[in-house]
């Protein structure tokens, strides 16, 4: 609980409701970071949230694809395997 309660405060309270940046910015680079931190499972979680946000599928894959200029082939591998698991799971794609 403390550690659910501290995520709540920080992270959707306090960086999430700051003004300088929309949601969708946010999630946008929520997905570089966690592509950028190898957190692959996070990322999953995360792409569901970027669409509600309104992030596109195009967006998406564009964010991705630089990652991969940035944190190397693996790691781009890696995040379109975890984005495609999320965007299937929430029928963005066929």
């Amino acid at each position: 609980m403390a550690f659910q309660r501290a995520v709540t405060e920080v992270a959707w309270g306090w960086a999430w409701s700051r003004p300088g940046l929309d949601a969708k910015t946010r999630s946008i680079i929520n997905l570089a970071m966690l592509t950028a931190l190898g957190r692959f499972d996070e990322l999953e979680i995360y792409v569901k949230g970027a669409l509600r946000s309104g992030v596109t599928v195009d967006e998406i894959q564009e964010v991705l694809l630089h990652t991969i200029a940035y944190c190397g082939t693996p790691a781009g591998r890696q995040a379109f395997r975890a984005a495609h698991r999320a965007l299937v799971a929430e029928g963005a794609l066929g």
